[in-house]
């Protein structure tokens, strides 16, 4: 029995599970027929034959899996009760399994062959941002966060420096990769630190995208400098404000004034 007559059969055994126990079987179902490959490379560049292959099957009904394959297992097995009755089946097919154990060489080490060269050779550039976010009053440390945004591929390394020194510990915290869904990555590095007036720090990016390592500097500002900032700021708006005021005021003025007529000449 081919694949499709096995999941034809699957879907009728749900069916008439829920017949037997008495609930009507939904108008509308879904069922999946999920194949996945997770490939292990030692090196950049690894030839098909040297990556660690593993092969997944899994059968899903309305979102419940109810049973798998695992070539690391070499056999199905049920995840839910609704599987049992499938697994033991495809277990006793000679056929199936043996189409299921070379789906590992024969799909997934296949199609890496053929995509590798593509995924090696594309190469993204991230995009970097430093962030500062203030703690809560109790403490005094601010927490500075290196933003790596939209890179390929997903081998990075980020350090933080504090002038010129790299800081590590438990200071220093990373979030999990996030796959954006386009074929790029992002990722964020966090450090948390006093501020110091007078300190630099420095987030280093390397990524086999760019020739050299990349960094990106901020500096805290201090109380004086925000201040003044802001003095300026306020100036400058008041000085809008007084400005437009000005205007209306002048075009006020001009409606208001009338012009002086010429004097009419006398007649004779």
């Amino acid at each position: 029995m081919g694949f499709g007559g096995i999941l034809a059969l699957s879907l009728a055994a749900a069916v008439m599970v829920a017949v037997i126990s008495g609930a009507k079987p939904p108008e509308h179902f879904l069922i999946q027929d999920r194949s996945e490959c997770s490939l292990t490379a030692a090196a950049a560049g690894s030839r098909p034959e040297d990556v660690e292959v593993r092969y997944v099957y899994r059968l899903i009904y309305d979102r419940e899996e109810l049973a798998r394959f695992d070539s690391a297992r070499g056999e199905y097995e049920a995840v839910a009760a609704l599987g049992e009755p499938d697994a033991r089946y495809w277990n006793g097919q000679k056929e199936v399994l043996e189409q299921r154990r070379a789906a590992a060489d024969v799909f997934c080490r296949h199609n890496y062959g053929i995509h590798e060269p593509f995924a090696r050779a594309r190469l993204v550039q991230p995009k970097l941002k430093i962030s500062a976010t203030e703690q809560d009053s109790s403490s005094q440390n601010t927490l500075l966060i290196c933003n790596v945004a939209r890179f390929w591929p997903a081998e990075i390394e980020i350090k933080w420096f504090r002038n010129g020194k790299e800081e590590k510990g438990p200071t220093v915290m990373t979030t999990d990769l996030i796959r954006n869904g386009d074929w790029t990555f992002q990722i964020q590095v966090m450090l948390e630190t006093k501020l110091e007036r007078g300190d630099v720090y420095t987030c280093q990016v390397d990524h086999a995208s760019f020739a050299s390592p990349v960094q990106v500097q901020w500096e805290p500002q201090s109380d004086s400098a925000r201040s003044k900032m802001w003095t300026g700021v306020a100036g400058l708006i008041l000085g809008l404000v007084f400005m437009a005021l000005g205007f209306i005021f002048f075009l006020r003025s001009k409606k208001g004034n009338v012009l002086p007529q010429p004097p009419v000449a006398l007649m004779s």
